[in-house]
């Protein structure tokens, strides 16, 4: 038997039951068995005590940053043991698991952001359904008109997933240097937050308070215009429509500012951890499902997430379910995908970052000020103990 575990702890958790029963029923040699423990913190720290005991599971799902710190427990990854080549994946993605020219894993999915927008309530405002925004200034329009009409006009998301992320990448800017140090509070920085700053105080478009969980509820109940979504909120937006009637969609981030086109990404890549017994049968049979997970499972994955598979994006253009062929949209946006770093302690750094936004958005505290302060704190959580 064959333990794969992942944080798949939602509605694609699962979507890919199903796929790894279709694996054990079409082959006699190994049983796989899926599991899906923790996520965040709680799964890493399951991971690394297995790992260190010398018994992990045969195959874990990581996101790029959390491969760094755990990359002496992993087998490297010969693409072509597993029948791949680089061009077998999207561009951007298969290099998420690649450290100093070593493969440690293979990338499935990503999951980029894309425009949440409502059609009914577009057109209610005067707005073209068919063209949502694609700059800057559009989306303040657009807010502003749907603001006018009733709704709010954006809600953005605190935490993992922020605007500023974005926001930041498309202004030219990064989040750390090469030596781990905050670069929340350079010019490209600043000039994101304060977009962020002005959606609530300036233009009055977004709430003065934390969405948090509720922002889902509120775009699918029609209280929001416009929000930034993810692939594994598509077939619940799509099952909204069915149910209710709305009209909620998705289009491409909107290109905020003048730097490279980017969208705030996370991503699903799978590992083969070192075992101290029978790892080199385990690391095998490992490979073999790999490489049939990618080829046979890319297409139904893409129900919950955006494949990597190159060659599964032209099958799920032209899927007869409506939430696998709408995802080709965030395949495509994983061409612009930007992920968040690894650096010692970075969660911690992060934190504070989030912290001043929150304080910048909703407590309309001064940008510079606020971003300079996270910035010194964050370089002082990642400097590495001597």
């Amino acid at each position: 038997m064959l333990e794969f575990t992942t944080f798949y702890t939602g509605p694609d958790g699962a979507l890919m039951q199903k796929i790894v029963d279709r694996y054990n029923s079409s082959q006699n040699d190994v049983v796989v068995r899926f599991t899906a423990p923790a996520y965040g913190g709680d799964y890493l720290t399951k991971i690394l005590t297995a790992s260190l005991a010398g018994a992990p599971p045969a195959i874990i799902a990581l996101h790029s940053y959390e491969i760094p710190p755990l990359r002496r427990f992993l087998h490297t990854i010969d693409f072509n043991d597993l029948g791949f080549s680089q061009d077998d994946f999207i561009d951007g993605t298969w290099q998420l698991a690649n450290i100093e020219g070593r493969q440690y894993g293979v990338t499935m999915s990503t999951g980029p952001a894309a425009l949440g927008y409502n059609r009914a309530l577009f057109d209610k405002a005067g707005l073209d359904p068919d063209r949502p925004p694609t700059t800057g200034a559009e989306f303040i329009a657009a807010a502003q008109a749907l603001k006018k009409s009733g709704p709010w006009g954006f809600i953005r998301e605190t935490g993992t997933f922020n605007p500023w992320l974005t926001f930041n990448w498309q202004a030219g800017g990064d989040l750390i240097d090469a030596d781990s140090r905050a670069l929340f509070a350079e010019p490209p920085g600043i000039e994101a937050g304060q977009f962020e700053h002005d959606l609530v105080h300036r233009y009055q478009v977004e709430p003065a308070q934390l969405a948090g969980p509720q922002l889902g509820a509120l775009f699918r109940n029609q209280k929001v215009g416009m929000v930034f979504t993810f692939p594994w909120v598509l077939s619940q937006l799509m099952k909204t429509n069915a149910q209710q009637g709305t009209q909620l969609d998705v289009a491409p981030l909107p290109q905020f500012f003048d730097g490279p086109r980017s969208v705030v990404a996370t991503s699903h890549i799978y590992c083969i951890p070192k075992q101290r017994k029978n790892d080199e049968w385990i690391q095998s049979e490992a490979q073999k499902f790999i490489a049939w997970l990618v080829r046979e499972g890319s297409v139904d994955w893409a129900g919950a997430q955006a494949p990597a598979s190159a060659a599964a994006a032209a099958a799920i253009a032209k899927s007869n379910d409506p939430v696998v062929r709408k995802m080709g949209l965030f395949i495509d946006e994983a061409k612009h995908a930007r992920f968040a770093p690894y650096a010692y302690r970075w969660t911690q750094a992060f934190q504070y970052l989030n912290d001043a936004l929150d304080d910048i958005v909703y407590q309309g505290a001064d940008v510079a000020t606020e971003l300079r302060r996270a910035t010194a704190r964050a370089t002082e959580s990642m400097r590495e103990p001597k």
